[in-house]
């Protein structure tokens, strides 16, 4: 059974990669992949994917079924995560002070200033709001 189990990530893989094709500019098949690479405890090539995903992302255009607009900023503080296990410290933080400049998603602006250390308050365990303009 361990060996079975041991093996999941190659069919996971396969399930996220086939769904990158199927939709390059969304943000779903590429933190899959992420969350795959991660938990094999192999950050550097989740920072791979992720930054061929934010690459896919950024080259989709905003009419098209496969692009969403917050996916790029989602995609971007991923990366950012990434970076961060990776122990590429300077780059996830450049990467965290992007993503707050990005389009605004409450999910990928609260982690990047969690990250960065703006909040005083767990804000990814609090309700999300539109920031007040």
């Amino acid at each position: 059974m361990v060996g079975a189990g041991a093996r999941l990530h190659v069919d996971a893989l396969a399930l996220f990669e086939a769904l990158a094709v199927l939709r390059p500019g969304r943000d779903f098949p590429w933190i899959g992949q992420l969350a795959v690479w991660l938990n094999r405890g192999q950050a550097d090539e989740a920072v791979r994917v992720l930054q061929q995903g934010c690459q896919c992302a950024a080259q989709a255009p905003e009419d098209s079924q496969t692009a969403h607009p917050g996916d790029l900023t989602l995609l971007t503080a991923f990366l950012g995560f990434a970076q961060h296990m990776a122990r590429r410290t300077a780059d996830s933080r450049q990467t965290m002070q992007k993503v707050l400049t990005m389009p605004y998603h409450p999910h990928a602006h609260a982690m990047a200033k969690d990250m960065l250390g703006l909040t005083t308050q767990n804000t990814l365990l609090t309700p999300l709001q539109e920031p007040s303009t």
